[in-house]
Formats: structure tokens, C-alpha cells, sequence
């Protein structure tokens, strides 16, 4: 008997015997389909938090300063080490941040708006990914004279003015916190920002204008701000950063930081992916008690046609016949288990889906389709492990001794 009759013959005794065979794939279908639902979930969750932290701009960080005791002068940054900074390789955009807690006066001079007055450099624009609407950015003319120029975005114009294009237009900008300090400013840009209800204006103007305003003097600060190009060469870029950092300050302890969403953004996707995975083998577990199940039909199985073996070995068939024949119709019921499992695996998670929209949430499970691949695999690989054991008895089984069965 070749292995096309084999899988013939495991047919006819599968559908000749549908509730048994149903039961015995129960373990089976329940697994698969429990690994392919909470998996699908876990993907969906996955997708969700990388959507989530792509429109954050996961590959911008902020420079820090952090020590246990008070920070001196020394170890703050200055514009020097900015400069230095810029020719590391993997830096794309860095610049110094200075910023304020301001007020000022709409288009209603009985209405204020509290808004973040950011002293940058001319890498503001790349680090903020800003999409200029009217005028320009600050350059380097604008930082090196000190200029009393500003950026603002459409929705702030149009709060202030009434109008989107207030290019040549100033604003007088107040100080909330410690000592009142006024500063006008010219716009020279208008940035164009999505509509939003509710949202915490930032006016951008020069680095060195900001020092002057605060009374920096000495022009330092503590916070850098700076864009990647490789993220997967951060800890190599860092360790750079910190060397040169440390060079410059003749620091003999670690005080700077990079800090951003890129490392949450990983570790939180990672560890959906442990949960996710942990809570798939636990279901998984359903799978050997459906291995176990096939097993022990199967030597019901063999038991029930003993007599049929002694027929078949009586006519000529080997021990490899009957072995082949028993391992393949294992093989059929596991593999019968495994589809029922992908297609019921597939409606809940569709359901699962629906069910999670319900609940006011944006998650889409997302069924892989590695682990439709691995499902089936590890049906096959029940199949065949779990169906050895009876394989080998039957074909064992003396061919005498066997017809006298009954």
C-alpha cells in the first residue's frame, strides 16, 4: 500500500468514525485556536504602540544632565559642545534648548494664551520636523546677531491675528514664573500644525536671543536636543556623545544622559512580545493533551483492527506497511485538528476584534502568518510523535495472533 491508498484508508476510517475523530482533535483545535487568537491579539497591541510612537518621532532625543548633587557651572553644556557634537557621525540634527513658560495677549486683549518660548539653533526645524506655511526658519544670521525673531504656528496666528500669513507681525511674549520679563518679538514664520482643540502653543526664536532675554550670560544650559540616523547604532552613538561630553568637561563621574521614546517604544514592544508569547505556549499546552488524545485513539485504534492487521501481514504487507499506515492516519487527524484550529483561530480572531472595538480601542488583531505556518508544522510534528508509539505496536503485532483476535 503506497502513501496515496494510506492517506485514502486514514480518510475512510476518520469519516467513518466523525464524533470520535472530533473528540480526539478537540485538544488540537482548542490549542491552535487559542495560540492563533491571543498571538493575533498580541500583534495587534504591537502595531498599535509602533503607530502610536511614530507620529512621537522615536528617533529624537534629549541630552541631559544627571547627578546626585547640586550641578556646577562646569559640567553644564555650552554652545562649544554642541559644535563638537555636530561632528559625530550619527548625529542628523542637534541643537540647545532654553525654554520659558510665557504668556501673551490674543487677538481679545482681555484673553491671554500660555504657550513655551523655545530658544533653539537653526536645527530646530529638522528636529521638530516642522512644515513651514509662510516666511522661513531661524538661520545662523539670527542666532549669531541676537535677533528678536520668533516662529509660531498657524493656530496661534489666527488665535492672535485672525489670519494664518502674520509674517512681519510682532508679538510681545511675558514670562510667568520668578521675575517678570517682556521680550517683543518679529515673526518671520508660521508654521502649519493639524487643528487641535486643545494644545500647548511653542514659539521657537534664537538660542543666543534666549541667554540674552534670561540673563544667561555665561550661556549655559542643560538640556540639548538631538536626531539620530541609525537607531540601531544609539548605545554606539551614546557612548560617543558621553566620551566627548566628558573630554570637554573633565568629568570624572557619568553624568549625561540620552533620553527619549525610542527605548520605550522597544521595551514596551518587546515585552508584548514575552507576554504574548508566554501566554501562547500556556495555551499551547492544549496541544500535548491533544497529542495525548490521538495517541490513545490510535491504540484504540489498533486494538479494534487487530484482525485487519493479521489479514493485511497474512497477504504480504511488512512491518514498515502497517507502521506507515497507522503513522499517517495520526498524521491525517492531527493535521485535520490543526485546520479546524486555523479556521476557527481566524473567526475569533475576527470576533476578538470586534469585541475590542466595542470597548472604545483602535487595536486590530493582526493573525501572522508564521504562526498559521508553525500551527500547522506542529500539528504534523503531534501526528507524528504521538502516533510512533501505537505505529510500532501494530506493526508488532503477530500475524497469527492477530486473525485469532476477536
Amino acid at each position: 500500500m503506497n502513501i496515496i491508498e494510506n492517506f485514502k484508508s486514514a480518510i475512510f476510517n476518520i469519516l467513518s468514525s466523525k464524533m470520535r475523530t472530533f473528540l480526539t482533535t478537540l485538544g488540537i483545535i482548542i490549542g491552535i485556536t487559542s495560540v492563533i487568537i491571543i498571538t493575533s491579539i498580541g500583534k495587534g497591541f504591537e502595531n498599535d504602540i509602533k503607530k502610536t510612537f511614530s507620529s512621537i518621532d522615536t528617533g529624537t532625543l534629549e541630552l541631559v544632565i544627571m547627578s546626585n548633587k547640586k550641578i556646577i557651572d562646569k559640567e553644564k553644556f555650552t554652545l562649544k559642545d554642541v559644535e563638537d557634537l555636530k561632528k559625530v557621525e550619527n548625529i542628523k540634527f542637534i541643537s540647545p534648548i532654553q525654554t520659558s513658560n510665557v504668556s501673551l495677549k490674543l487677538r481679545d486683549q482681555s484673553q491671554t494664551e500660555s504657550a513655551i518660548l523655545s530658544g533653539i539653533n537653526e536645527d530646530g526645524k529638522g528636529l521638530k520636523t516642522l512644515n513651514m506655511k509662510y516666511g522661513r526658519f531661524l538661520d545662523k544670521k539670527d542666532i549669531q546677531a541676537k535677533a528678536k525673531v520668533c516662529v509660531i504656528d498657524n493656530q496661534l496666528a489666527k488665535k492672535i491675528f485672525g489670519r494664518e500669513n502674520v509674517v512681519g507681525e510682532k508679538i510681545s511674549v511675558e514670562t510667568v514664573y520668578g521675575k517678570i520679563k517682556k521680550i517683543d518679538l518679529e515673526i518671520i514664520g508660521v508654521n502649519e500644525i493639524e487643528e487641535k482643540e486643545f494644545y500647548s502653543p511653542e514659539i521657537y526664536y534664537p538660542i543666543r536671543t534666549a541667554f540674552e532675554f534670561l540673563d544667561n550670560n555665561q550661556e549655559l544650559f542643560q538640556s540639548i536636543s538631538l536626531k539620530i540616523e541609525d537607531k540601531n547604532l544609539l548605545k554606539q552613538t551614546e557612548k560617543i556623545i558621553k566620551k566627548l561630553l566628558n573630554s570637554n568637561h573633565n568629568n570624572k563621574e557619568d553624568i549625561y544622559r540620552l533620553n527619549g521614546n525610542l527605548d520605550l517604544a522597544n521595551s514596551m514592544s518587546g515585552t508584548i512580545k514575552i507576554v504574548t508569547t508566554f501566554i501562547g505556549l500556556v495555551a499551547g499546552i492544549s496541544l500535548l493533551v491533544g497529542g495525548i488524545g490521538v495517541m490513545n485513539i490510535m491504540l484504540v485504534t489498533v486494538t479494534e483492527r487487530t484482525k485487519e492487521i493479521g489479514i493485511r501481514k497474512s497477504l504480504g504487507a511488512t512491518n514498515f506497511n502497517i507502521k506507515m499506515q497507522f503513522l499517517i492516519e495520526a498524521i491525517t487527524v492531527s493535521l485535520l485538528g490543526g485546520i479546524m484550529g486555523i479556521t476557527f483561530g481566524y473567526i475569533g480572531s475576527f470576533i476578538a476584534g470586534k469585541v475590542i472595538a466595542t470597548m472604545g480601542s483602535n487595536i486590530k488583531p493582526e493573525v501572522s502568518i508564521p504562526v498559521v505556518l508553525g500551527a500547522v508544522i506542529i500539528s504534523s510534528i503531534i501526528g507524528i510523535i504521538f502516533g510512533v508509539y501505537p505505529a510500532s505496536k501494530a506493526a508488532k503485532l503477530d500475524p497469527i495472533e492477530a486473525l485469532r483476535y476477536e
